[in-house]
């Protein structure tokens, strides 16, 4: 049987931890909103009406309360300026995660593969990505999905390097790449929120902005790890699994046949029928 003709690797074994994580940062941006808007209903009106009064008189009880020790007054502006700590460690973290998976797919890609040429490099990570996968298949990657990495990478910089105004390179990529992006991304489909890329240097980042990026984070993870893995045959995912669990070589047949079906299904999304699977197994065993 040709390898070819069988299903191809549909996702990584990588897929699913990172997107994991990008959705537990995306719901703790949801608490951290979610908080704030009941602060405003409960606490707003103390505020209002006592506005003198220091929290250690107002929540004696409060472990806290002596640890911040503020009069009511200032409260409403400490829970603004943590929600916005929240939103941009958010921000921070998933980026991070993304720039984590792109770092450990290539070295699951040139695992698979080790490269015959030179090693490619570039200083944007999401750009080095692309050009690999260019070298990969010889296919040009839709690249507005590694833009919009690049856009939210330098999001991430703005945050992480605390800089008052938006540096030349977030500033000239954002002009560059915005309205492509605005674009690409108004599909009627994918929920952007309020993000506007022309606009996204200078805009006061807001829960909605905010949960658009968790969901764009998310999908361009998703698509790119597709990509990858469409350059992964199903003989070579067959051998990951294997050298990751060399005893299922000592099993029965059909036990092993199963075990590495099923290893098959939840790591590459790969679906065999059993006499596929038996000969593509056979063949990976024999290499």
């Amino acid at each position: 049987m040709n390898d070819n003709a069988s299903q191809m690797p549909k996702k990584t074994p990588l897929s699913t931890r990172f997107t994991r994580q990008i959705i537990r940062v995306n719901d703790q941006i949801c608490f951290a909103a979610f908080q704030q808007w009941q602060f405003l209903q409960i606490l707003g009106p103390i505020a209002s009406t006592q506005p003198t009064d220091f929290t250690t008189g107002v929540f004696p009880d409060n472990p806290y309360s002596e640890t911040i020790h503020r009069r009511m007054s200032d409260l409403p502006k400490f829970s603004l300026d943590a929600e916005q700590v929240a939103l941009q460690m958010g921000v921070i973290a998933a980026v991070e995660y993304v720039l984590a998976y792109i770092e450990e797919v290539q070295v699951l890609r040139e695992t698979l593969y080790p490269p015959e040429q030179p090693f490619i490099r570039d200083d944007a990570e999401e750009e080095q990505l692309r050009r690999k996968l260019v070298s990969w298949n010889s296919k040009q990657p839709r690249i507005e999905y590694f833009r919009t990495l690049g856009c939210f990478r330098l999001l991430r910089n703005h945050y992480a390097h605390v800089n008052e105004e938006p540096n030349t390179a977030f500033t000239s990529y954002a002009r560059l790449h915005g309205t492509q992006l605005n674009s690409f991304w108004d599909n009627g489909i994918t929920d952007v929120k309020a993000i506007d890329f022309k606009m996204l240097p200078s805009m006061q980042l807001t829960p909605k902005i905010a949960f658009g990026i968790m969901n764009l984070l998310r999908i361009c993870i998703q698509h790119i790890d597709s990509m990858v893995a469409d350059t992964v045959s199903t003989s070579k995912a067959i051998v990951w699994v294997i050298e990751r669990d060399p005893k299922v070589v000592n099993l029965k047949i059909a036990k092993r046949m199963s075990k590495i079906s099923t290893r098959l299904r939840m790591e590459w999304n790969i679906h065999l029928s059993p006499p596929a699977a038996e000969e593509l197994i056979e063949i990976a065993l024999n290499v």
